[in-house]
């Protein structure tokens, strides 16, 4: 009778590659039943727990290994691996830096440290990783991709696309990668290349609802409202109760609508802050950029408050015509230049729609509920292109205030229902998604609670595109909690403040609510969490469990 051999690594890692895990496991304990101290065996005994979702074992077994032979630099990968999996990114960093003190030629060590750094915010870091596993590895193109989506975030579109196109070349069906560039490519106003390359990942997979949602908005912004209305009614018909597509579904019909800009110019508490901002900041060397042009008011306060130039860009060509007239009416032509593009399809130079980068920026990108979409990109592709090391930015900073509230009145059109009798809902659709205005001044309301800080913003640098907070709220009165009001400061400085709670009938902004699915009735000293959201599009509250 012959004995069977004993299974070898080779043996283990064959049954691994084939998904027969039990087997692989078996043929490691019998391994290390015959030489404890296999680091080899110990590591891919790891393997396995982790991939039949034994994280904690995993990672002890990984240690193990480590412990075993420290000089294998993929066992410091697996374990870095696995604990950037538990969303334990600092400790993945720790374990990736130890692998490459290893092996400083091991790219995917090099990519995945560089994924951890981004997790924790460290964009410039995390290029800099993925740089240098292509500089091991160039034909990688997922290693291609993180770079190019880290360098979008850090405002580099260029080079972001560059990388994009580098990852489509070795590999054509990376839907991942069209889809990224299509949100490139829309960032930067090139809507007729969106638009190709949403509707190339929506041949491959035509429920993906990013790429349904980001064709509608590209068709949306190239003035084609019919194709965009078709598009993110097909996309509903598909996923009706989606989130993303109610929101962009409302956005595209609300936008029809747009009323405001009246309202604002009226606005003099608005006026007067951006106005005493400028005169701060303004010198008789200034070049002022702003963005977002409306009217013209604040370009030409800062044309008064003695700027030498004045670059000012809007999007839309009709704002823009009517800006250029109201600029020359009041004689400033000559030094007041509006530019009827996007901003970050602004270039620098002397041939350049900026001679150089601005010395102030200011801009009004923001709307009733503070964040409007992309604004948080656009301010960051600014503060990296256009705008001057240390250079003043107005607005700098936002601080959000939110108050739980009563307001049985505005309840019954949000959402629209039964009127009178009648059903109204199909009606629902012409209501802007997400959260409506309100006045506190005006509008019949209860407050529920006292006035809470929900989240703040800092203009000035990068901040990650969305985030949440939880506040822990007391309820003050007895009632019917319909939702959360919110309203903002803007800090035009280190003194000038706007602030949209005023009750000034002329405030254009007054306030804004997102209104809860389900009213909650409340008592006073009931402890309510209120989660405060935001994303690059929009701000908005819950009530937790």
């Amino acid at each position: 009778m012959t004995d069977t051999p004993a299974p070898t690594l080779l043996d283990a890692a064959r049954l691994f590659r084939a998904n027969d895990l039990a087997g692989a496991e078996a043929a490691c304990r019998a391994m290390l039943a015959v030489n404890p101290h296999d680091a080899q065996a110990v590591h891919l005994l790891g393997l396995v727990a982790a991939h039949t979702g034994h994280p904690d074992d995993a990672l002890a077994l990984f240690t193990e290994a480590i412990a075993e032979l420290d000089t294998d630099a993929s066992f410091h990968n697996s374990r870095g691996s696995l604990l950037f999996q538990l969303g334990r990114a600092t400790e993945a960093e720790a374990a990736f830096r130890a692998g490459l003190a290893v092996n400083d030629r091991y790219p995917e060590l090099h990519g995945n440290l560089g994924n951890a750094l981004k997790a924790l915010g460290r964009l410039e870091e995390a290029a800099e990783s993925f740089r240098a596993a292509l500089a091991l590895k160039d034909n990688a193109p997922e290693m291609h991709h993180f770079l190019a989506a880290t360098l979008r975030e850090l405002g580099d579109l260029e080079a972001a696309e560059q990388h994009f196109g580098k990852a489509l070349e070795l590999a054509p069906d990376y839907l991942d990668v069209h889809y990224s560039l299509a949100e490139l490519l829309s960032t930067q106003g090139r809507l007729e290349m969106a638009e190709q390359s949403f509707r190339k990942v929506l041949e491959a997979a035509p429920r993906f609802v990013p790429a349904q949602v980001g064709l509608a908005h590209a068709l949306q912004s190239l003035d084609r409202a019919s194709e965009a209305i078709d598009a993110i009614e097909a996309a509903r018909e598909q996923a009706p109760d989606h989130p993303m597509i109610q929101f962009t579904r409302r956005l595209i019909y609300s936008s029809a609508v747009p009323g405001w800009h009246l309202p604002m110019i009226n606005d003099f508490e608005r006026n007067d802050a951006y106005k005493h901002a400028l005169e701060r900041a303004v010198t008789p060397d200034s070049l002022v950029l702003e963005i977002g042009t409306g009217s013209g008011i604040v370009s030409m306060m800062a044309a008064r408050a003695g700027a030498k130039q004045v670059v000012t860009c809007e999007v839309n060509p009709i704002l823009a015509r009517v800006a250029k007239e109201t600029v020359a009416r009041n004689g400033y032509a000559d030094r007041i230049s509006v530019v009827p593009r996007l901003s970050t399809q602004l270039t620098v130079g002397e041939d350049g729609d900026l001679p150089e980068k601005a010395d102030v920026f200011v801009s009004e990108l923001i709307n009733i509920g503070m964040l409007a979409p992309r604004m948080l990109s656009v301010l960051q592709h600014a503060r990296t292109h256009l705008v001057k090391p240390g250079g003043a930015i107005i607005p700098r900073a936002s601080t959000v205030y939110a108050m739980l509230v009563e307001t049985p009145e505005l309840a019954r059109i949000n959402p629209v229902e039964r009127i009178d009798g009648f059903d109204m809902s199909a009606f629902d659709v012409f209501r802007s998604p997400g959260y409506q205005q309100i006045d506190l001044a005006a509008d019949a309301h209860t407050p529920l609670s006292d006035r809470f800080t929900a989240l703040d913003f800092d203009f000035t640098r990068n901040m990650p595109e969305e985030g949440e907070e939880e506040i822990a709220v007391t309820v003050t009165a007895e009632g019917t909690c319909h939702g959360v009001a919110f309203w903002f400061d803007l800090f035009m400085d280190d003194e000038v403040v706007y602030k949209s709670e005023s009750l000034s009938r002329t405030n254009h902004w007054k306030q804004a609510m997102t209104f809860l699915e389900l009213p909650i009735k409340v008592r006073p000293g009931d402890r309510l969490t209120v989660v405060a959201r935001y994303d690059n599009n929009q701000i908005s509250f819950g009530i937790g469990g």
